[in-house]
């Protein structure tokens, strides 16, 4: 499905050297050539990259990540501006975030492609649904999770219009307002407010098409990009379609941010690739019993370990059937992608002028 429009977006500043790289990850009709792909987790063209460091968050850790000084960070050589975060989550912890987007943030008050799609009215519970009419097989053509393919929290982004409205806003998630918060500030945006994620989830047919994120009325906030389940081909350009874009392997935890002079520049994600299962098992491990942690702690449980939580209590998912949630996981990349929409201190969209970028056109997640 395409969300934006078509393929004839002009070309702006020159030859188009975007587009015959987004078409060449994504055919299908030839051997898949990774030799200019840029895998962090493979160690293939590091030539690309530079190691970096992050400084210390003025914010509190957040639980499931490792201490920061452990974090690998990358810049990407000629696109400054990017910075790559090689899955910083402790082995195992990415499980929360899977659930939270499978389970809870496609749910009211969030908008969905479902609610254009089908009655949502009497369903309360996207998964849950799904799986009370899936019998044993989630991924089948019928089934609603596999008909979602975005959903929006905080400022409900409006599609048509490419647009934000202060009438169209649901409470954002305080648990991933605390974990952008600390990325944030660890590359130096210590006043980040997360207020609007757009969650996609795509299946191994799945592209999204070049454009660019240019919407939000504060541009110098920095653009975060969590990466979850299978994995993803990413392609970074420039400001104009005529400076070739960069290739990264997308992994399972790794975390992209666009900030300055990346902030507005044309991306896409051409294809979905099966991810090594040898890597996922260190990333999450969904059992017939939920091992995540809860983000909030009772004042009693202060200073114990996430682990030893897991010993007290469960979250309570006791509902969930695991073996169909890991059904839909092998064949599932989940993205969240977080921002700030206001300058720092603005209240109102309206108070501001829609936000003019060149070349807004852009096109979404097809499967």
């Amino acid at each position: 499905m395409d969300l934006y429009g078509d393929d004839t977006e002009p070309v702006d500043g020159g030859e188009d050297l975007f587009k015959p790289e987004y078409k060449r990850y994504k055919r299908k009709d030839r051997k898949l050539d990774l030799s200019d792909v840029i895998d962090l987790t493979k160690q293939t063209n590091m030539d690309k990259v530079e190691e970096i460091e992050l400084q210390a968050s003025q914010h509190p850790a957040v639980r499931g990540l490792k201490p920061l000084k452990e974090w690998k960070n990358y810049s990407i050589k000629g696109f400054p501006g990017f910075i790559f975060i090689k899955n910083p989550f402790e082995d195992g912890q990415q499980r929360y975030w899977i659930e939270r987007c499978v389970l809870d943030y496609p749910n009211k008050p969030s908008k969905t492609i479902l609610d254009n799609l089908v009655d949502m009215s009497d369903i309360d519970n996207i998964w849950t649904y799904s799986q009370n009419k899936s019998n044993s097989d989630i991924t089948g053509k019928d089934s609603l999770i596999m008909k979602l393919r975005w959903a929006t929290m905080g400022y409900n982004y409006e599609w048509n219009s490419r647009a934000y409205y202060d009438e169209m806003k649901s409470s954002f998630p305080s648990d991933l307002h605390d974990l952008c918060r600390y990325i944030a500030s660890a590359v130096g945006y210590h006043d980040f407010s997360a207020e609007t994620a757009i969650v996609n989830y795509y299946h191994m047919s799945g592209d999204m098409g070049p454009h660019k994120d240019i919407s939000e009325i504060d541009h110098d906030a920095p653009l975060l990009s969590f990466s979850f389940g299978q994995d993803a081909l990413f392609l970074l350009g420039g400001m104009t379609k005529a400076t070739k874009p960069v290739c990264l392997c997308l992994h399972s935890g790794d975390i992209c941010i666009m900030y300055g002079d990346c902030r507005l520049v044309y991306h896409a994600v051409p294809r979905i690739l099966p991810a090594s299962q040898d890597i996922l098992k260190h990333c999450y491990n969904f059992s017939t019993v939920s091992n995540s942690c809860e983000n909030k702690i009772t004042p009693e449980e202060n200073g114990i370990s996430c682990q030893e939580k897991l010993e007290v209590k469960s979250v309570g998912r006791q509902d969930v059937n695991w073996d169909l949630f890991s059904q839909y996981l092998q064949c599932t990349r989940i993205n969240m992608n977080v921002r700030q929409v206001l300058p720092p201190g603005g209240t109102n969209i309206a108070d501001y002028p829609k936000p003019v970028c060149p070349s807004q056109n852009g096109r979404g997640i097809k499967n």
